[in-house]
Protein backbone atom coordinates (compact mmCIF):
# COMPACT_ATOMS: atom_id res chain seq x y z
CA UNK A 1 0.00 0.00 0.00
CA UNK A 2 1.05 3.78 -0.54
CA UNK A 3 0.65 6.66 1.84
CA UNK A 4 -1.54 9.08 0.41
CA UNK A 5 -1.73 11.07 3.88
CA UNK A 6 1.72 12.37 5.19
CA UNK A 7 1.46 14.95 8.12
CA UNK A 8 4.80 16.34 9.86
CA UNK A 9 4.76 18.59 12.49
CA UNK A 10 1.63 20.25 11.72
CA UNK A 11 0.19 22.94 13.85
CA UNK A 12 -2.62 25.05 14.36
CA UNK A 13 -2.64 28.79 16.02
CA UNK A 14 -5.42 31.17 16.60
CA UNK A 15 -5.48 34.53 18.15
CA UNK A 16 -8.40 34.88 20.74
CA UNK A 17 -9.48 37.79 22.51
CA UNK A 18 -9.26 40.47 19.02
CA UNK A 19 -12.70 42.56 18.47
CA UNK A 20 -13.13 44.34 15.21
CA UNK A 21 -12.84 48.11 15.65
CA UNK A 22 -15.66 50.26 14.41
CA UNK A 23 -15.54 53.62 12.88
CA UNK A 24 -18.76 55.36 13.63
CA UNK A 25 -18.47 58.48 11.45
CA UNK A 26 -16.89 58.54 7.54
CA UNK A 27 -14.12 60.96 8.71
CA UNK A 28 -13.28 58.32 11.37
CA UNK A 29 -13.28 55.55 8.37
CA UNK A 30 -10.80 57.77 6.14
CA UNK A 31 -8.47 58.42 9.11
CA UNK A 32 -8.60 54.28 9.48
CA UNK A 33 -8.09 53.63 5.98
CA UNK A 34 -4.54 56.13 5.85
CA UNK A 35 -3.28 54.19 8.88
CA UNK A 36 -4.19 50.98 7.78
CA UNK A 37 -0.45 50.07 6.51
CA UNK A 38 0.88 50.81 9.88
CA UNK A 39 -1.87 49.09 11.69
CA UNK A 40 -1.16 46.33 9.75
CA UNK A 41 2.74 46.79 9.90
CA UNK A 42 2.14 46.85 14.02
CA UNK A 43 0.35 43.89 13.94
CA UNK A 44 2.76 41.46 11.85
CA UNK A 45 5.45 42.69 14.32
CA UNK A 46 3.65 41.74 17.36
CA UNK A 47 2.71 38.57 15.89
CA UNK A 48 6.45 37.49 15.57
CA UNK A 49 6.43 38.21 19.38
CA UNK A 50 3.56 36.03 20.62
CA UNK A 51 5.27 32.65 21.79
CA UNK A 52 3.54 28.89 23.40
CA UNK A 53 2.34 30.87 26.70
CA UNK A 54 1.09 34.04 25.17
CA UNK A 55 -2.54 34.00 26.50
CA UNK A 56 -3.54 35.39 23.26
CA UNK A 57 -2.52 32.99 21.43
CA UNK A 58 -4.82 29.18 21.33
CA UNK A 59 -3.15 26.25 19.81
CA UNK A 60 -5.73 24.40 18.22
CA UNK A 61 -3.30 21.60 16.92
CA UNK A 62 0.51 21.07 17.71
CA UNK A 63 3.17 19.12 16.09
CA UNK A 64 0.99 16.31 14.76
CA UNK A 65 2.84 13.67 12.97
CA UNK A 66 1.27 10.67 11.06
CA UNK A 67 0.84 8.76 7.64
CA UNK A 68 -2.45 7.18 6.43
CA UNK A 69 -1.89 4.61 3.79
CA UNK A 70 -4.99 3.86 0.71
CA UNK A 71 -7.38 2.27 1.84
CA UNK A 72 -7.02 2.52 5.17
CA UNK A 73 -9.68 3.77 6.93
CA UNK A 74 -8.73 5.64 9.98
CA UNK A 75 -11.22 7.17 13.34
CA UNK A 76 -10.44 10.44 14.82
CA UNK A 77 -11.59 9.89 18.42
CA UNK A 78 -11.17 13.13 20.93
CA UNK A 79 -13.28 15.05 23.50
CA UNK A 80 -14.72 18.54 22.23
CA UNK A 81 -12.12 21.05 21.87
CA UNK A 82 -9.29 18.27 20.82
CA UNK A 83 -8.48 19.50 17.34
CA UNK A 84 -10.52 16.90 15.55
CA UNK A 85 -12.22 19.36 13.04
CA UNK A 86 -9.74 21.63 12.63
CA UNK A 87 -7.24 18.53 11.60
CA UNK A 88 -9.96 17.83 8.89
CA UNK A 89 -10.22 21.22 7.97
CA UNK A 90 -6.36 21.77 7.03
CA UNK A 91 -6.28 18.61 4.98
CA UNK A 92 -9.32 19.28 2.77
CA UNK A 93 -7.51 22.49 2.46
CA UNK A 94 -10.81 24.44 4.16
CA UNK A 95 -7.55 26.09 6.07
CA UNK A 96 -3.95 26.47 6.55
CA UNK A 97 -1.81 24.96 9.01
CA UNK A 98 0.06 28.23 10.58
CA UNK A 99 3.37 25.52 10.36
CA UNK A 100 3.94 22.23 9.54
CA UNK A 101 3.63 20.34 5.71
CA UNK A 102 0.64 17.96 4.87
CA UNK A 103 1.09 16.06 1.42
CA UNK A 104 -2.28 14.49 0.03
CA UNK A 105 -1.92 12.29 -3.39
CA UNK A 106 -6.00 12.00 -4.02
CA UNK A 107 -8.95 13.82 -4.57
CA UNK A 108 -10.61 14.46 -1.35
CA UNK A 109 -14.43 15.14 -0.53
CA UNK A 110 -15.62 16.02 2.49
CA UNK A 111 -18.55 16.62 4.73
CA UNK A 112 -17.46 18.45 7.75
CA UNK A 113 -20.35 21.26 8.49
CA UNK A 114 -23.72 21.29 7.78
CA UNK A 115 -23.69 23.52 4.42
CA UNK A 116 -20.23 22.97 3.82
CA UNK A 117 -19.64 22.92 0.17
CA UNK A 118 -23.30 24.00 -1.06
CA UNK A 119 -24.36 27.59 -2.29
CA UNK A 120 -27.26 28.22 -0.60
CA UNK A 121 -29.17 30.01 -3.91
CA UNK A 122 -28.94 26.91 -5.86
CA UNK A 123 -30.91 24.42 -6.12
CA UNK A 124 -29.82 20.59 -5.07
CA UNK A 125 -29.29 19.39 -8.32
CA UNK A 126 -26.97 22.67 -9.36
CA UNK A 127 -25.09 21.82 -6.10
CA UNK A 128 -24.57 18.34 -6.88
CA UNK A 129 -22.77 19.30 -10.66
CA UNK A 130 -21.06 21.99 -8.67
CA UNK A 131 -19.68 19.61 -6.33
CA UNK A 132 -18.56 17.44 -8.75
CA UNK A 133 -16.63 19.69 -10.68
CA UNK A 134 -14.99 21.04 -8.09
CA UNK A 135 -14.09 17.52 -7.68
CA UNK A 136 -12.83 17.25 -11.24
CA UNK A 137 -15.50 15.52 -12.96
CA UNK A 138 -17.25 16.04 -16.39
CA UNK A 139 -20.64 16.61 -16.52
CA UNK A 140 -21.41 12.75 -17.85
CA UNK A 141 -19.60 11.26 -14.89
CA UNK A 142 -22.16 13.76 -12.88
CA UNK A 143 -24.65 12.47 -15.48
CA UNK A 144 -24.34 8.45 -14.41
CA UNK A 145 -24.27 9.44 -10.37
CA UNK A 146 -26.95 11.97 -10.30
CA UNK A 147 -29.88 9.67 -10.01
CA UNK A 148 -27.68 7.37 -7.67
CA UNK A 149 -26.88 10.57 -5.17
CA UNK A 150 -30.57 11.68 -5.48
CA UNK A 151 -32.29 8.34 -3.99
CA UNK A 152 -29.46 7.79 -1.63
CA UNK A 153 -29.89 11.45 -0.13
CA UNK A 154 -34.05 10.98 -0.32
CA UNK A 155 -34.43 14.70 -1.15
CA UNK A 156 -36.08 13.72 -4.21
CA UNK A 157 -39.05 16.08 -3.46
CA UNK A 158 -36.60 19.13 -2.84
CA UNK A 159 -33.65 18.50 -5.33
CA UNK A 160 -34.94 21.40 -7.52
CA UNK A 161 -35.28 23.53 -4.68
CA UNK A 162 -32.77 26.20 -3.33
CA UNK A 163 -30.98 25.12 -0.38
CA UNK A 164 -31.47 27.76 1.65
CA UNK A 165 -34.42 26.37 2.60
CA UNK A 166 -33.34 22.40 2.80
CA UNK A 167 -33.25 21.69 7.05
CA UNK A 168 -29.69 20.73 8.54
CA UNK A 169 -30.56 17.19 7.98
CA UNK A 170 -31.30 17.20 4.33
CA UNK A 171 -28.98 19.50 3.94
CA UNK A 172 -26.57 16.22 5.67
CA UNK A 173 -27.91 13.85 3.69
CA UNK A 174 -27.52 15.54 0.65
CA UNK A 175 -24.08 16.92 1.48
CA UNK A 176 -22.78 13.10 2.64
CA UNK A 177 -24.34 11.49 -0.34
CA UNK A 178 -22.56 13.80 -2.56
CA UNK A 179 -19.28 13.23 -1.51
CA UNK A 180 -19.32 9.28 -0.79
CA UNK A 181 -20.91 9.23 -4.46
CA UNK A 182 -18.60 11.69 -6.65
CA UNK A 183 -15.60 8.55 -6.60
CA UNK A 184 -12.79 10.64 -4.30
CA UNK A 185 -9.92 8.66 -3.71
CA UNK A 186 -10.21 10.03 -0.12
CA UNK A 187 -13.30 10.67 1.97
CA UNK A 188 -13.63 12.76 5.13
CA UNK A 189 -16.08 12.97 7.50
CA UNK A 190 -17.00 14.55 10.79
CA UNK A 191 -19.65 14.01 13.55
CA UNK A 192 -21.70 15.82 11.30
CA UNK A 193 -23.27 12.40 10.89
CA UNK A 194 -25.09 12.59 14.35
CA UNK A 195 -27.70 15.37 12.30
CA UNK A 196 -28.98 12.91 10.57
CA UNK A 197 -31.62 9.91 11.69
CA UNK A 198 -30.67 6.45 13.50
CA UNK A 199 -32.06 4.53 9.60
CA UNK A 200 -29.84 7.15 8.00
CA UNK A 201 -26.63 6.89 9.75
CA UNK A 202 -27.03 3.15 9.06
CA UNK A 203 -26.54 4.16 5.16
CA UNK A 204 -23.91 6.23 5.70
CA UNK A 205 -21.92 3.35 7.53
CA UNK A 206 -22.74 1.09 4.92
CA UNK A 207 -21.93 3.44 2.19
CA UNK A 208 -18.60 4.16 4.06
CA UNK A 209 -17.67 0.34 4.01
CA UNK A 210 -18.28 0.13 0.34
CA UNK A 211 -15.81 3.25 -0.33
CA UNK A 212 -13.42 1.38 1.68
CA UNK A 213 -14.12 -2.05 -0.13
CA UNK A 214 -12.73 -0.77 -3.47
CA UNK A 215 -9.64 0.81 -1.97
CA UNK A 216 -10.25 4.44 -1.04
CA UNK A 217 -9.05 5.81 2.30
CA UNK A 218 -11.77 6.92 4.70
CA UNK A 219 -11.06 9.57 7.75
CA UNK A 220 -13.89 9.23 10.40
CA UNK A 221 -14.31 11.23 13.30
CA UNK A 222 -17.16 10.44 15.47
CA UNK A 223 -18.08 10.63 19.43
CA UNK A 224 -19.67 6.87 18.41
CA UNK A 225 -17.44 4.27 19.53
CA UNK A 226 -19.41 1.54 18.20
CA UNK A 227 -19.82 2.69 15.31
CA UNK A 228 -16.01 3.67 14.81
CA UNK A 229 -15.01 -0.05 15.91
CA UNK A 230 -17.41 -1.44 13.58
CA UNK A 231 -15.99 0.85 10.56
CA UNK A 232 -12.33 1.97 11.15
CA UNK A 233 -8.55 -0.55 11.18
CA UNK A 234 -6.76 2.06 12.43
CA UNK A 235 -7.61 5.19 15.47
CA UNK A 236 -6.02 7.62 16.10
CA UNK A 237 -6.59 10.35 19.76
CA UNK A 238 -6.16 13.46 19.83
CA UNK A 239 -6.13 15.53 23.42
CA UNK A 240 -6.02 19.42 23.75
CA UNK A 241 -4.44 19.55 19.88
CA UNK A 242 -1.54 17.13 20.50
CA UNK A 243 -1.55 13.57 18.83
CA UNK A 244 -1.57 10.65 21.94
CA UNK A 245 -2.04 7.57 19.86
CA UNK A 246 -2.12 6.46 16.95
CA UNK A 247 -2.65 2.71 15.78
CA UNK A 248 -5.52 -0.15 15.69
CA UNK A 249 -8.74 0.76 16.60
CA UNK A 250 -9.76 -1.45 19.73
CA UNK A 251 -6.29 -0.10 21.59
CA UNK A 252 -7.77 3.58 20.58
CA UNK A 253 -10.67 3.47 21.92
CA UNK A 254 -9.05 1.86 25.12
CA UNK A 255 -6.62 4.86 25.19
CA UNK A 256 -9.69 7.43 24.86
Amino acid sequence: MSTVIQVQNLSKRYRIGLKEKRHDTFAQQILATIKAPLENFRQLRSMSKFGADDESVFWALRDINFEVQQGEVLGIIGHNGAGKSTLLKILSKITEPTSGEVRIRGRIAALLEVGTGFHQDLTGRENIYMNGTILGMSKKEIDRKLDEIIDFSGVETYVDTPVKFYSSGMKVRLGFAVAAHLEPEILVIDEVLAVGDAEFQKKCLGKMEDVAAQGKTVLFVSHNMMAVRNLCRQGLVLKNGSLMFHGETEAAIDFY
